[in-house]
C-alpha cells in the first residue's frame, strides 16, 4: 500500500513545482540587476588608449647604448661570463675518446671454466676497392708445366743468386747501396748537363720532375687519406734465397683489390677467445677471393673462387720487388700480394693512403733538378734496387711475449687497422667484374684438448665472413676507343669525331694511346707510327702500330658549336659529341664524350704514357718515383726500400 504523505508531495510538485521554479531565477536575476547597478563603470577614454599605445611603441623602439645596458645589468648583478670563448675553447680543445682508450682491454683469468679456450670470432675486411691494370711485368719464364726456364749459362755465371721472398716468407727492404753503382759516372754526366743548360731549363725540368713525382704518388694511392698519425716501418725478416731462371718482361692484365682490416677488433677477439693475452694474436694465413662477372643481358654470375695457382705463377715467379709505400706494422704479409717490378706501365691505386707515411707522401721542399743525378742510380731513378738490401737480418717485427705457450714466429703488430691487397691477373679483356674477399687464419685451437664444448680443434684453417662486394671494375678491351670530340663539317666532307685510341700489346706489356678521326661509315683507327717507351735507358723507339679497333662508327651527333639563346650574351660553346659505335662483335655502343674524357682509367693511361716517354733515357728499376725522395727512403736504411707483405 503506496504512503499516503509522499502521494501529497507528489502531488504538490506535479501542481507548483513549476512555478516555484520560475519564482527562485527571477530572484536570481533580480539579485544580479541590483548588484550590477551598484557597480563604478570604467572611466578609461579612448584617448588614454591611444596615449598608452604611443608611449609603449616609444619604448620599444627607443636605442639604448650597449655600454648603458651592460651597465644597468651590472648594477643588477648580471656579468658577462664570455660563454662564446668557453665554447671556441672546447671546440679547439675537443676531446676524442679513442685517444684516451687503453690499446689493451684489461683481462683478468677467470678461476675454472674461465679459462676454457674457444674460437676467435674473425671479421670481415671493409673499404674494398678494385681498379684495373696493365703492363709488362719482370718475370722468369716458365714452360708449358710452370716450371722455370734456365737461364742461359754465360747470364748464370755473370749474375749472382738474389734473395727474394717467397710466397710464405717475408721480404727485406731494398737498401742505400742497391742504388749507389752509378754514383760516379751520374756526377761526372750531370756536370756536363749543366754546362749545357741554362738555369732557367734547369728549374723548370726541376719543376716538372717535382709534379711528375707528385702525380705518380697519389696514383698509387687508394682510399681517402685520414691518417692522424706517422706510421713508422719496421725491419723485415731475411729473404730466401732465389735459384734465377731466364728473365723476360712479358705484359698482365690484372686488377687491383685493396681493402682495411680492423687488426685491433682481431686482437680483442682472440684475447676473448684464447684468455691469454700474451698468445692473442692472429696468424694469418691468406686472403680467398672471389669474383663474379658481368654477361650481356646485365646479369651478375654466381660468385666463383678466383683460380689462386695461375695468379702464383706471377707472384713466385719474379725476380725484382716494386717498392712499397705502406711500412710492414700496416701490411700483413700473408694478407698482402707483393708487386712485381713492371718494365711496362705503373701501378695504380696499390697503396691505401692513410696507411703511407708523411715522409713518402710528401716530396722535400727543395728537389734536385732533373738534370742533375738523374740517372737510375743513387738518386732512386726509378730505384727500388733488388730485393735484400743493406740490412737483411734486423730481427723479426715481434719475438715471444713471455708466455708459457709459444707465441709462433709470424706477422703481428699493434697497429688497429691494416691494409690487404690481392691481385687477379687471371681477367679477361673487355669483362666487367666485381669481387668479395675473406680472411683465412690457422686455427689456435688445433690439437688442443683446453677448450669449450663444440670449438673445433682439429681443423687447420678458421674462415672470416665474406666482405661487401666492391664497385664494379672495367678491364677494358686491348683495343679501346674513346670519344674525345669532334671536327667541324667541310663543304666536302660530314662532321667526324675524334678518337682516342689505346692499344694494349699483350706480348710486351705496352700501352700506346693514339688520336684518330672518323665519318659514320669509316673504321675507327689504323696502322700509325707512335712513340714506344722502353725501360733499357736507351731512349724512346718509334714503330709502327696496328691501332685499327675494328668498329665502324655508324651515326655522330652533337659536336660543332652552339649559340646561346636569344636574350643571352656571350660566345657559343661546344656542343660534346655521342657516337654510335659498331664493334666487331656485332653489338652497338654509344661512346660520349662527356663519359670518355673524364674516364678515370683512360687518364691514367695517357698521363702513364708520357710518364713513361720521358724516362726512357733511364734503366727502370722500380715504378714508384726518381728524384731527392727515391734517395732519401734508401738512406734511411732497407726497410724504407723494397717492402713486401705478400703471400
Amino acid at each position: 500500500m503506496a504512503n499516503a504523505f509522499v502521494d501529497q508531495m507528489k502531488n504538490l510538485g506535479l501542481r507548483h513545482g513549476e512555478k516555484a521554479g520560475v519564482a527562485a531565477a527571477s530572484a536570481v536575476f533580480l539579485l544580479c540587476v541590483s548588484w550590477a547597478a551598484t557597480v563604478k563603470t570604467i572611466d578609461t577614454t579612448p584617448e588614454q588608449i591611444k596615449s598608452a599605445a604611443q608611449q609603449s611603441d616609444t619604448n620599444l623602439s627607443r636605442h639604448e647604448d650597449r655600454p648603458h645596458i651592460i651597465e644597468v645589468l651590472e648594477k643588477k648583478g648580471i656579468k658577462d661570463t664570455e660563454f662564446s670563448k668557453v665554447v671556441d675553447n672546447q671546440i679547439k680543445n675537443a676531446l676524442v675518446a679513442d685517444n684516451y682508450k687503453s690499446v689493451r682491454e684489461w683481462v683478468v683469468p677467470e678461476p675454472g671454466a674461465g679459462l676454457i679456450r674457444g674460437t676467435p670470432a674473425l671479421i670481415a675486411v671493409t673499404e674494398l676497392f678494385a681498379y684495373p691494370g696493365r703492363g709488362g711485368l719482370y718475370v722468369y719464364e716458365l714452360d708449358k708445366d710452370g716450371n722455370r726456364v734456365p737461364a742461359p749459362p754465360e747470364k748464370v755465371e755473370a749474375k749472382p743468386k738474389r734473395k727474394r721472398k717467397k710466397r710464405r716468407s717475408n721480404s727485406g727492404g731494398g737498401g742505400m747501396m742497391g742504388g749507389m753503382g752509378g754514383m760516379g759516372g751520374m756526377m761526372g754526366g750531370a756536370a756536363k748537363k749543366k754546362s749545357r743548360k741554362s738555369q732557367a731549363d734547369i728549374d723548370r725540368e726541376a719543376k716538372e720532375e717535382r709534379a711528375r713525382q707528385e702525380r705518380e704518388l697519389r696514383a698509387k694511392l687508394a682510399g681517402a687519406d685520414t691518417s692522424t698519425k706517422e706510421a713508422q716501418p719496421k725491419a723485415s725478416e731475411a729473404d730466401d734465397v732465389d735459384e734465377g731462371g731466364k728473365e723476360i718482361t712479358k705484359g698482365y692484365r690484372w686488377v687491383a683489390i685493396t681493402g682495411v682490416l680492423d687488426h685491433g677488433k682481431m686482437l680483442a677477439n682472440y684475447r676473448e677467445a684464447l684468455k691469454n693475452p700474451a698468445i692473442a694474436h692472429p696468424n694469418y694465413r691468406r686472403l680467398d677471393l672471389q669474383r663474379q662477372s658481368l654477361d650481356d643481358s646485365g646479369r651478375w654470375s654466381d660468385w666463383e673462387n678466383v683460380d689462386q695457382d695461375k695468379n702464383y705463377l706471377v707472384l713466385d715467379n719474379f725476380p725484382e720487388e716494386d717498392e712499397e709505400l705502406v711500412p710492414e706494422t700496416f701490411r700483413p704479409k700473408y694478407l698482402n700480394d707483393p708487386l712485381p717490378l713492371l718494365k711496362a706501365g705503373l701501378w695504380e691505386k696499390v697503396h691505401i693512403a692513410k696507411f703511407v707515411p708523411k715522409e713518402k707522401k710528401e716530396l722535400p721542399e727543395d728537389t734536385a733538378p732533373a738534370g742533375m743525378m738523374g740517372g737510375a742510380g743513387m738518386m732512386g731513378g726509378r730505384g727500388g734496387g733488388m730485393k735484400g738490401g743493406m740490412m737483411p737480418g734486423m730481427g723479426s717485427m715481434m719475438g715471444g711475449m713471455g708466455s708459457s705457450e709459444s707465441v709462433g714466429d709470424f706477422w703481428k703488430s699493434e697497429e688497429k687497422l691494416v691494409q690487404v691487397r690481392a691481385l687477379d691477373f687471371t681477367v679477361e679483356p673487355d669483362t666487367i667484374y666485381r669481387y668479395r674477399l675473406r680472411i683465412v687464419v690457422f686455427n689456435p685451437n688445433k690439437g688442443r684438448e683446453d677448450i669449450d664444448y663444440g670449438v673445433d680443434n682439429k681443423a687447420e684453417d678458421l674462415y672470416g665472413p665474406w666482405s661487401a662486394a666492391t664497385d664494379p671494375v672495367s678491364m677494358p678491351p686491348d683495343i679501346m676507343p674513346y670519344a674525345m670530340g669532334s671536327m667541324p663539317p667541310s663543304p666536302k666532307s660530314d662532321i667526324k669525331a675524334r678518337f682516342q685510341v689505346v692499344r694494349f700489346n699483350p706480348s710486351d706489356g705496352v700501352t700506346v694511346p693514339k688520336m684518330f678521326e672518323a665519318a659514320p661509315g669509316e673504321i675507327i683507327g689504323e696502322p700509325r707510327t707512335a712513340k714506344i717507351p722502353v725501360s733499357d735507358g736507351s731512349g724512346e723507339k718509334s714503330k709502327t702500330i696496328d691501332f685499327n679497333s675494328r668498329q665502324i662508327v655508324l651515326d655522330i651527333s652533337g659536336g660543332g658549336l652552339q649559340a646561346l639563346p636569344s636574350g643571352l650574351v656571350g660566345p657559343a660553346f661546344e656542343r660534346p659529341v655521342l657516337a654510335l659505335v659498331l664493334r666487331d662483335d656485332g653489338s652497338v655502343v654509344i661512346h660520349g664524350e662527356p663519359e670518355d674524357m673524364m674516364n678515370e682509367v683512360r687518364k691514367d693511361i695517357e698521363s702513364n704514357y708520357q710518364h713513361e716517354l720521358k724516362l726512357s733515357d733511364k734503366e727502370r728499376k722500380s715504378s714508384t718515383g726518381t728524384g731527392m725522395m727515391g734517395m732519401m727512403q734508401m738512406m734511411m736504411g732497407g726497410g724504407m726500400g723494397s717492402q713486401s707483405g705478400g703471400r
